[in-house]
């Protein structure tokens, strides 16, 4: 697994979301069907998101708070 920051590609900015996932498709798809459960008036897909990662948690030399 890995960590991967999602966020939108276009469009409205809403921040960004840290998921665990087992590749970016994966990271994309988990955060639209998340803001898809929650929304009722827009629908999300996987191509509405871009991917920054994978994170690698040991590149921090100090304890970090992520999101």
């Amino acid at each position: 697994m890995h960590i991967y920051e999602v966020m939108r590609s276009e469009g409205l900015h809403f921040g960004s979301h840290l998921v665990i996932a087992k590749n970016e498709e994966n990271a994309k798809r988990m955060v639209a069907d998340m803001l898809n459960t929650a929304q009722t008036a827009v629908f999300y897909n996987d191509s509405d998101f871009v991917v920054n990662g994978p994170i690698d948690p040991n590149n921090y030399p100090e304890e970090t708070v992520i999101n």
